[in-house]
């Protein structure tokens, strides 16, 4: 898929929140995941372009980290009181977690909040990543960062359905194996709901 005609077709998807009304919904949503016990964070979903076809970049954790280790999953993390948006959160811990830099204006939009069985309240952030853009291969987070082409993350033969139980109650989630581990729970969701827009 030309990386090009991805981000065409996500801008005119109807449901692809624009960028202006996240402005200030930071202290919204605090306020929200604070009556309900809820954490509020945000994830980048960052578009690459290899050989002019759209890839989407995958951090997997460390395995040292307390929470969710050796997982895979989008750049992110929890709002911080200094954030000025929800935007600025996932910019902000892309850049702490893989030193990627990207300007608000390479931002395309959001995708619809996510809540997640372990109690976080996810906006994802779709962003094309700059041509000539580095990134950290690791960091004290990241074991590792690698990319997969969204024509393979599209391809429904590719994806899985697991059942697990959670609480007491049969779960059943869709999960994507990479050659890096498993792709699944929340982050999986998110691919989801992106690529039934492109």
């Amino acid at each position: 898929m030309k990386t090009d005609q991805v981000i065409s077709q996500f801008l005119l998807a109807s449901s692809a929140a624009p960028v202006q009304q996240t402005k200030g919904a930071v202290h919204t949503t605090k306020n929200q995941a604070a009556r309900k016990n809820t954490v509020h964070s945000a994830v980048l979903l960052p578009i690459v372009s290899v050989h002019d076809r759209a890839h989407l970049l995958f951090c997997k954790r460390s395995n040292i980290l307390n929470s969710h280790p050796s997982q895979i999953c989008f750049p992110g993390g929890k709002v911080e009181q200094q954030d000025a948006n929800i935007i600025n959160t996932a910019l902000r811990e892309t850049e702490e977690e893989i030193g990627l830099s990207i300007t608000e204006s390479q931002v395309l939009g959001t995708l619809p909040l996510l809540s997640t069985l372990t109690g976080y309240q996810i906006t994802p952030v779709v962003a094309k990543v700059h041509q000539h853009a580095k990134w950290l291969g690791q960091s004290a987070e990241v074991q590792h960062t690698f990319v997969l082409p969204l024509k393979q993350l599209k391809a429904q033969k590719n994806w899985q359905t697991f059942n697990f139980i959670h609480k007491g109650e049969s779960v059943s989630l869709e999960g994507f194996m990479t050659p890096h581990g498993l792709l699944w729970g929340a982050t999986a969701k998110i691919v989801k709901q992106f690529i039934q827009l492109v």
